[in-house]
């Protein structure tokens, strides 16, 4: 079987070592000129689904280095007003346990072994179906693929799921979301909250207005393993009205974000606000938020979805560990031995109902609603 996978993150990559390792022909095109072409993630948590996904698809010796470049976190989440004075630790349900990484230190292992199936600086411009029953590519470098499962791991905003389901509902919420991070230097301890420096810190407050903190601490410097060394850093995302934001928000330049957000918190606690001036300039990244509904059904063909393509949802730490959960999915239905439209409306139906569960989970966790619904 001949699979074109569009987008190199890192479901993409689970979903070709799986396929590969039996014996079918894995193509992935990548937008990016190069893995590390542009700041993307930071510390990522992936939940039991994931980490099993990694676990049985990877090479052994790539999730090893996935195991070993991990972050050495295990307090949980907590959560605290803007004054700082109150920690609540919030229960986790019993799927969170998992692994949290450094995103582009596991999409660089995950990308090792599969220099020779990646094409960088080709994103997808749309696709074709011939009267054959197989998809043809065609892609922004001016170049043709074809194969006869095309998959999509291209993120929330999938030119392919435009393509697939034009209809699709996708609500953006009224906020917008600053990404960044801080080196931990003996400086940035001193700042930051001790719950954020060993597992995850949720500073909310009541105007919409909210604060993540996470500490990525390597278990082992990936240098050790022959990968480009990482320094230990305090990841944040710095949520906000959109009104609060500007209307010229995704055009600001990475002093103007920075300055933005110091000035979100100024009337926060003050390490807050010295915290995020502490940031690197390079890793700012502004960032709307959505959310999805559960689509209707649509005939099963050579075209489907994995992770934020299929399923959108707010940032709250589920969506990674969900888009691998669809890769393990998707690879275990395409190597049962099944037809192959038999095996994607299999996984189609069951990634729709696992997918969905998770985005509604997401929605109330971005909302501060921890725990079952009632």
């Amino acid at each position: 079987m001949r699979v074109l996978i569009i987008g190199a993150g890192l479901a993409g990559p689970c979903l070709a070592h799986g396929l590969r390792s039996h014996g079918h022909d894995v193509r992935l095109f990548e937008r990016d000129g190069a893995v590390d072409a542009r700041a993307q993630g930071y510390r990522i948590h992936i939940n039991g689904d994931g980490d099993a996904a990694l676990r049985t698809w990877l090479p052994t010796a790539a999730y090893e280095q996935a195991v070993a470049t991990s972050c050495r976190a295990g307090g949980g989440v907590t959560m605290t007003g803007p004054d700082l004075r109150e920690f609540t630790a919030i229960p986790l349900p019993p799927d969170a346990a998992g692994i949290t990484v450094d995103r582009l230190t596991l999409r660089r292992i995950m990308l090792q072994g599969l220099t020779d199936s990646v094409r960088f600086g080709a994103g997808f411009s749309r696709y074709e179906l011939p009267e054959d029953g197989t998809v043809r590519l065609l892609l922004t470098d001016g170049s043709v693929a074809e194969g006869d499962l095309l998959v999509a791991t291209d993120g929330v905003n999938s030119g392919v799921r435009r393509q697939l389901l034009p209809h699709f509902p996708v609500t953006a919420y009224d906020s917008r979301l600053i990404y960044g991070r801080t080196p931990l230097t003996a400086r940035a301890r001193e700042l930051t909250p001790p719950p954020a420096l060993d597992g995850f810190l949720g500073v909310l407050g009541p105007d919409g207005r909210g604060l993540a903190l996470a500490a990525q601490r390597f278990r082992r410097n990936p240098a050790e393993l022959g990968l480009p060394p990482a320094e230990d850093y305090l990841m944040w995302g710095l949520t906000a009205p959109a009104g609060r934001c500007g209307p010229d928000f995704f055009r600001l330049g990475a002093a103007e974000l920075l300055e933005l957000a110091a000035d979100i918190v100024a009337d926060w606690a003050p390490s807050l606000g010295a915290l995020l001036r502490l940031a690197e300039p390079g890793y700012l990244v502004p960032a709307g938020i959505q959310a999805s509904a559960r689509p209707e059904p649509w005939p099963p063909g050579p075209v489907t979805l994995v992770g934020d393509a299929a399923h959108p949802m707010p940032p709250a730490g589920l969506s990674a560990g969900a888009a691998l959960h669809d890769a393990g999915l998707l690879a275990a239905r395409l190597t049962s031995g099944a037809p192959l439209l038999d095996a994607v409306r299999r996984y189609e139906r069951e990634m729709l109902d696992h997918g969905f569960a998770v985005v509604a989970r997401a929605v109330r966790n971005h909302a501060g609603e921890y725990g079952d619904p009632p």
